[in-house]
């Protein structure tokens, strides 16, 4: 990497490490996910153990993945998550969970620690990309984070996300293609 993250970004990167490591191996189930956090607590096939921030995310990753994959479609409608670089939606998925599952990150550190991430490991495009779907989704947090706890979205939860896409993802876009972010947090003062 070219320059060095704050701490908890690292940890987020070390989640996103795995969650891609999952995909790859074909292990992209809750229960996949669940079985490797748990060996890649104990064989780490990096120089230090998985951190506990890892593996907490890692853990609400698997325990809400239907949810966040849900919420990762509706908002990018035109780019279905299977066709999403894996790295992409690797980092993605931390960021919906730190959005909309972790009460102690706001919005905005987790899109910029999002952003940091794609800078570093994915494509030129990826950081704009993720800026506006993680924008959207952001801006929808409370809708999203209280749906059902059966972890699927109702019709109507659905239908209110649509209704918003546009518009929300109308200003996403505008703020990307001007080359800025919704809210720029410097990540290192926070941590």
């Amino acid at each position: 990497m070219g320059h060095k993250l704050p701490r908890r970004t690292r940890e987020r990167v070390r989640a996103v490490d795995v969650l891609y490591e999952a995909h790859v191996r074909g292990w992209d189930t809750p229960e996949g996910i669940f079985s490797l956090s748990q060996l890649r607590q104990d064989e780490t096939t990096a120089q230090t153990p998985l951190p506990a921030y890892a593996v907490e995310i890692l853990e609400g990753v698997a325990e809400h993945l239907e949810r966040i994959d849900a919420a990762l479609a509706t908002y990018s409608k035109a780019w279905p998550l299977h066709r999403m670089p894996e790295v992409d939606l690797a980092i993605m998925r931390v960021a919906a969970w730190e959005i909309l599952f972790n009460p102690d990150v706001t919005g905005p550190v987790a899109i910029t620690a999002a952003m940091q991430i794609a800078e570093e490991r994915s494509t030129d495009e990826s950081p704009k990309f993720i800026n506006g779907l993680l924008g959207a989704i952001n801006d929808m947090r409370d809708t999203l984070s209280n749906t059902e706890t059966d972890q699927t979205l109702s019709g109507e939860a659905i239908a209110e996300l649509e209704s918003s896409v546009p518009q929300s993802f109308d200003t996403v876009a505008k703020t990307a293609a001007a080359g800025g972010v919704l809210e720029q947090i410097d990540l290192d003062s926070l941590e």
